[in-house]
């Protein structure tokens, strides 16, 4: 979207925040200050709910406006909760604790202290840290902490991401009280088809002037939060935007030199005022459940006495494809933990739904059948609408993960039905749902042991991750599977056929895959895992030798296989400044690379075509709709380039990354510092807002530049349930955008 934000400096943004006398020599006017071993740090924004009201809080902006409310028995209920969602605003039902099955003996804390799990897990919002203790201390240290926070004092708790005692569970889904379309693997929760897999119900406990940073909920998931319980009319600000809002809002974050998804910066009234968009603030107080729309950034302050609150996430169908297409994209550049397994949700949705199918065809055959036939066959459409457009999306997931060799690759399991899905990219920590590459040494190496590993065991990096440059150390990496391809076929064909004997009109331009394997990848595809392969064989050339550097048109010298000739402009480019010069993707120009007149026709349009559907980009990204994926890749690998490994001491950083590490050892952070060798991207459209140069956190975290060094600290577990070294806070770090020169070969191009 057009740059509507009018210029303002970075202290007049934080001049809402509590003056310290620091804050006259501070150029980051309005932080705490610390110094770490002679090193400036930053941490959050004194920020502080004493005086606030919400009619003063809407006063303060054009921007700002109160989230609706509606009451838990209105008889329009339903239907105002569906015109919401639709809309993407944030919406409050208020007055559950007014319910007659309210359960006012279980929602208090001497109940969870008595009846819940002993132990605890809280965060000192001063200092960031995290850490366990006992529930009983926790809720002693809640009462006795005064309900507005100081300058001086060195802790306030705030006790997070709790489970939820199972007592409450069973009343949520038994009591009947909340609408059963918004609880837990409720009936338009797709997260149930994962209900082994992920677990979203939580509980908070919070005293006045706690908060949880700006955020988005993982995965486009839409959020529920109810106050069970508040002591000393404990309340809760929230601050909110809508769905469509989420990609003005990182641009945004952007220009503050801070990134959304990494989920370290609390974020001030006036900042919110400067954004110019459209801002929701509500005062939660007891009985009220807060519907958070998907990819909503918000962020949460407790005011007052202690609140405790319990949360949940749904998955919809639509959350499902914001996901895949406009979430996971940027997931995977920051390097943000996946979490919710969308593919596997969409392949495990997909295969249960056409069974739902089926057993509804079967009730319209049998004579036995007491539902009418109207209803039965309302169902059927219904089911039918829905498993087409999960086929759509398993088409595009099967898309970017197929290589015509497969069935030569290794593979974890040798069929679907014993595949266990817990592998997770090292670099980006995507869920790895069929296609990956692994490295066995390295993880060997970083173990220190000659323990045989299995086939999914290894460093391991998704096909994106790949193709963009990232790897292990060592950076020999081979193609793997997690189960045979054709299992995913036969499931997708399979909800084909279902589709077919009900709605045949819908999926007439569908064909079955299983025998039709150049379908596999059409037009609307990039191919990214054959992308993969295709870097992956440049590279295996010089397995036995040191690979040999070239030079690129930009005067700099870079990796054989990273640079790609144009034999008719006679020149090559690296994959950095095929980018930044052509706008284009590492994937399509290996993908284009073997074909002289393909690749030079394409590079020669490409810049063209990236302005001409730059426009098309945003407007698909603030809507949920489906992408071009060609200019998607090119577009997010620009926008985003600042990322944090999932594993650093295992991984080395790709192509577009400028690569920090965040440390949650460290109390704070300071300016994420760049590498003076990273180039900048060029010629974008004058309203392209990506990492700058220059970049700060406003968060908990220490942040090094990588690559890394071999200094490290305690084996820690990861992402993909193994342990691995991982560096401490004083490691260093070098490493820039554009590969150093080495001392061997040089051609040029």
């Amino acid at each position: 979207m057009p740059n509507t934000t009018a210029p303002v400096s970075h202290s007049e943004l934080r001049s809402d925040t509590t003056h310290s006398p620091a804050s006259d020599s501070n150029p980051y006017y309005g932080r705490h200050s610390i110094v770490n071993d002679g090193a400036r740090y930053q941490t959050k924004p004194f920020i502080s709910t004493k005086g606030w009201t919400l009619a003063q809080l809407i006063k303060k902006s054009s921007n700002f406006c109160p989230v609706d409310r509606v009451r838990f028995d209105d008889p329009m209920l339903m239907q105002t909760i569906r015109m919401y969602e639709d809309s993407g605003a944030p919406l409050i039902i208020e007055g559950f604790h007014e319910h007659d099955s309210w359960p006012t003996d279980l929602f208090t804390l001497d109940w969870l202290s008595e009846h819940g799990k002993p132990g605890a897990f809280a965060r000192n919002v001063h200092t960031w840290a995290d850490f366990d203790l006992p529930l009983s201390e926790l809720i002693h240290k809640l009462r006795a902490t005064p309900v507005y926070a100081n300058e001086n004092e060195t802790e306030r708790l705030y006790g997070k991401d709790a489970e939820c005692p199972h007592e409450w569970a069973t009343w949520l889904s038994t009591s009947s009280v909340l609408p059963s379309d918004l609880l837990p693997h409720g009936t338009n929760d797709y997260l149930k088809y994962l209900s082994s897999d992920v677990q979203t119900l939580m509980c908070y406990l919070g005293v006045g002037d706690t908060f949880t940073p700006f955020h988005k909920d993982l995965c486009a998931s839409s959020g529920q939060n109810l106050m069970c319980y508040t002591e000393n009319g404990g309340s809760s600000f929230w601050f909110m935007t809508e769905s469509s809002a989420a990609p003005a809002m990182a641009a945004f974050f952007q220009k503050m030199n801070e990134e959304l998804d990494f989920e370290t910066h609390v974020i001030t009234t006036k900042e919110l005022e400067h954004s110019r968009l459209k801002i929701y603030i509500a005062e939660q107080t007891l009985g009220d459940l807060v519907l958070v729309p998907p990819r909503s950034c918000h962020q949460v302050i407790n005011n007052g006495g202690i609140t405790m609150k319990t949360s949940w996430s749904r998955m919809t169908l639509k959350g499902l494809s914001n996901a895949l297409y406009h979430e996971l994209p940027v997931y995977h550049r920051v390097c943000r933990p996946e979490t919710y397994k969308v593919k596997l949700n969409i392949y495990r949705a997909l295969h249960r739904q056409t069974q739902i199918l089926r057993e509804l065809q079967q009730q319209t055959s049998s004579p036995h059948s007491n539902r009418s036939s109207l209803t039965v066959n309302s169902d059927l459409e219904r089911v039918a609408d829905d498993l087409h457009h999960l086929l759509e999306l398993l088409d595009d997931v099967l898309g970017e993960e197929y290589s015509p060799k497969h069935q030569d690759m290794l593979h974890v399991s040798q069929s679907d039905t014993c595949h266990q899905n817990d592998i997770c990219c090292d670099f980006c920590g995507a869920d790895i749902f069929q296609s990956f590459f692994e490295c066995i040494s390295c993880a060997l190496h970083l173990s220190g042991t000659d323990d045989e590993m299995k086939i999914g065991d290894g460093i391991v990096v998704c096909p994106l991750c790949y193709v963009e440059g990232r790897g292990c150390n060592c950076g020999i990496m081979n193609p793997t599977q997690c189960r045979p391809f054709g299992d995913l076929l036969r499931a997708r064909d399979e909800a084909l056929y279902a589709i077919r004997e009900v709605c045949p009109d819908i999926v007439k331009d569908h064909e079955c895959l299983l025998g039709n394997l150049n379908s596999i990848i059409s037009a609307r595809h990039v191919g990214v895992f054959i992308a993969a392969c295709v870097l992956y064989e440049r590279r295996r050339i010089f397995s036995d030798i040191e690979e040999p550097l070239r030079t690129c048109l930009s005067k700099h010298e870079d990796s054989h296989s990273a640079i790609i000739y144009c034999s008719l402009c006679h020149v090559g480019r690296c994959t950095t400044h095929i980018l930044e010069g052509y706008h284009t993707h590492a994937a399509l120009a290996f993908l284009m690379s073997n074909d002289v007149k393909v690749w030079h026709s394409y590079h020669k349009e490409s810049k063209a075509a990236f302005r001409e559907g730059y426009a098309r980009i945003q407007h698909d990204e603030e809507t949920g709709a489906r992408p071009d994926f060609r200019l998607k890749l090119a577009y997010v690998a620009s926008k985003f380039r600042t990322c944090k490994s999932i594993n650093p001491n295992a991984t080395i950083p790709g192509w577009y990354d400028k690569c920090i590490e965040l440390t949650s050892a460290s109390v704070a952070s300071s300016p994420f510092r760049r590498s003076a060798s990273s180039s900048e991207l060029a010629s974008l459209p004058s309203d392209f807002q990506g990492s700058s140069t220059s970049y700060h956190a406003a968060g908990t975290f220490g942040v090094h530049e990588s690559f890394p060094a071999t200094r490290k600290r305690s084996s820690v577990p990861l992402a993909n349930g193994k342990k691995r070294s991982m560096f401490d806070d004083t490691t260093t770090h070098i490493g820039s955008l554009v590969s150093a020169p080495h001392s061997c070969s040089r051609i040029r191009y």
